[in-house]
């Protein structure tokens, strides 16, 4: 079955804050030396796509001095990183809207679009902020709102990290995605991923958000395969607008082919899981 990967992250980790660059690499199953070296070479990553049999990978970033200590430059780094092989690495591009004025909001945007991101990505665990808190009852951080009205005027999904994370620097309380039922409604034209389905606490709210609106879709990324029927007892309900993505090289990922072939391994209708697994990368990403 043909394959697309949603969630990986590609780092430069030369860059990196010293304890988070030292957790990932103590934590990670998959090959350290191996990751390594496909963080310096997007040829090896191919070819490691290739042996696996994915077809296209989306390539996360953000900026986020207060845990992985890197700023914008992780932004740039993953755009260049992937420009040789745009056809098959994604670049999903970032903003800071806690730490970044407006104007330089608006102008990197401009200048990630041009360059030909293909979604935006923010973490409110790892950028410390609500989802939500544009709104007057929240704290007013507008800058938000300019994110989602670009992405919603250049029709970008916007991916969120939701659930927890066991990184320095981490603060899960922003990792509920009840968060998001405020965006979804303000923003109906805006398409929402919500990374990670809320792992592991807040799956039914996952669930509900899912069934709510259909301007929100779900990676599968970072939850081990064999346990998505756990989690969610009726994946099949909200599998359309699912998308499978492995998170490497979260701790729990041993490698690519492995992660994909336990999903595929899953006792689920063909024709559903050719859309997860295949058909809606291409739905969301540009």
């Amino acid at each position: 079955m043909r394959a697309n990967d949603c969630h990986l992250h590609i780092v430069p980790i030369e860059k990196m804050n010293t304890n988070f660059n030292e957790k990932i690499l103590s934590s990670m199953k998959f090959s350290p030396d191996l990751y390594v070296e496909i963080c310096k070479s997007p040829s090896k990553l191919v070819e490691v796509l290739d042996e696996c049999g994915i077809e296209r990978a989306a390539i996360m970033s953000y900026p986020s001095p207060e845990t992985h200590g890197l700023r914008m430059e992780i932004v740039d780094f993953v755009i260049d990183y992937c420009s040789e092989f745009r056809e098959r690495l994604y670049p999903v591009g970032s903003v800071h809207p806690v730490l970044m004025s407006r104007r330089e909001i608006l102008s990197s945007l401009d200048d990630q679009y041009a360059r030909g991101i293909a979604a935006l990505k923010l973490h409110p665990v790892h950028q410390h902020f609500k989802p939500n808190d544009y709104r007057e009852e929240e704290k007013g951080l507008r800058n938000l709102e300019l994110i989602y009205e670009f992405a919603s005027q250049n029709k970008i999904a916007v991916m969120f990290h939701t659930g927890t994370s066991i990184l320095p620097g981490a603060r899960i309380k922003f990792g509920d995605p009840i968060f998001l039922d405020d965006v979804a409604l303000d923003f109906p034209n805006l398409k929402i991923v919500m990374c990670h389905g809320g792992r592991p606490f807040w799956m039914e709210r996952a669930f509900f958000l899912m069934r709510r609106f259909r301007n929100i879709w779900m990676d599968v990324s970072g939850i081990p395969p064999r346990k998505i029927y756990d989690y969610f007892p009726r994946f099949n309900l909200i599998a359309e607008r699912c998308i499978y993505g492995s998170d490497l090289p979260s701790p729990g990922v041993r490698g690519l082919r492995e992660n994909l072939e336990e999903f595929l391994n899953l006792e689920m209708d063909g024709e559903v899981k050719k859309k997860v697994v295949f058909e809606n990368f291409m739905k969301v990403f540009r």
